[in-house]
């Protein structure tokens, strides 16, 4: 019988430890994981020491037999490790198989579509899977949410961007953004997704005062941009790694929608740490799973409504003037 709530992969990582620590202040028991014990087992004495329900395994993601074995004992997978393209799809096929929730936080469009694309599978197999539960991807959605809401009909244009604090990444992210590079600039026009020369279609932004250069790109946020909107012409955009900007400390996500009529409507979110925001988002978003929702594979704010952000992040949402062009 299946007594532990969730399973995090990637315990020791920059938002994973931040994870583990939000679903232990649900109250969640949890099996930490990770490829490597020591930083593992560091993060769950931590936990049990203010009273945790917790364990930790050495855990590779690149194992199945070992990564379906560890999914039996659970009610959740909760997924931080990535580049997500690579290793969550056999995450996803353990959840499967066994019938156990699925949360990950990916970042990148294949990925997340990778996911939505299994929710045929997902419902047949009972369970419910959610892709893009971190900061870029749930808090641009959010935002789209209400637009779209407001606009009152599918938008002809939609463009998203997330820009974080500062530019200090992790190694899991700098993996990431070094397997989202070779897509190069990626859009949907018309309906139809499009690569363009990675730079192409740059654009500037302001947040907190400060101009940014952004790029479009293959992130997550372009792939749930697409599916909550409907619009055949959706942009996602993130900071230009090689542009150093001193901000005022926030991380930010921005939407705009365009009506056929040319009617646009702005909104932006703004946190504290977008690393802590992402941990609140996945771990409410495992919390909301184990509760019990509809089965299927979604992302966050399809499954649990515009509001999810704000109430996991607390974060401050500004209407402005459309700015993207």
């Amino acid at each position: 019988m299946t007594t532990v709530d969730v399973l995090l992969l990637g315990a020791a990582g920059s938002i994973g430890h931040q994870v583990a620590w939000e679903l232990a202040r649900q109250g969640a028991s949890l099996h930490l994981a990770g490829r490597r014990p020591a930083p593992v087992a560091t993060v769950a004495g931590e936990i049990a020491g203010f009273g945790g329900t917790v364990d930790s395994l050495a855990l590779d993601v690149t194992d199945p037999a070992a990564v379906r074995a560890a999914v039996e004992q659970v009610r959740v997978v909760v997924n931080t490790v990535g580049p997500f393209v690579r290793y969550a799809p056999a995450v996803l096929d353990a959840c499967l198989a066994t019938g156990v929730g699925y949360v990950d936080i990916a970042n990148e469009s294949s990925a997340v579509r990778g996911v939505l694309d299994r929710d045929a599978e997902a419902k047949d197999r009972g369970i419910i899977a959610v892709t893009g539960a971190g900061f870029g991807p749930a808090g641009s959605e959010s935002l789209l949410l209400e637009l779209v809401a407001e606009l009152a009909e599918t938008p002809a244009l939609v463009q998203v961007a997330t820009v974080p604090a500062n530019t200090r990444v992790s190694p899991g992210v700098r993996d990431t953004v070094a397997a989202l590079l070779p897509e190069g600039a990626t859009t949907y026009v018309d309906g139809v997704l499009r690569r363009g020369p990675f730079g192409t279609g740059a654009t500037v932004l302001t947040f907190g005062g400060a101009r940014r250069s952004m790029l479009p790109g293959p992130v997550g946020d372009l792939e749930a941009a697409r599916v909550v909107s409907g619009a055949p012409n959706v942009s996602a955009y993130f900071a230009d790694p090689s542009q150093r900007v001193d901000g005022d400390g926030f991380s930010y996500s921005y939407a705009e929608v365009i009506a056929v009529s040319g009617r646009r409507l702005a909104a932006q979110a703004q946190v504290r740490d977008g690393v802590a925001a992402g941990a609140a988002v996945a771990a409410e978003v495992a919390r909301r799973v184990l509760a019990g929702a509809s089965t299927g594979a979604w992302t966050p704010g399809r499954l649990f409504g515009a509001g999810l952000f704000r109430e996991a992040t607390g974060a401050t949402v500004t209407r402005l003037a459309a700015e993207v062009v």
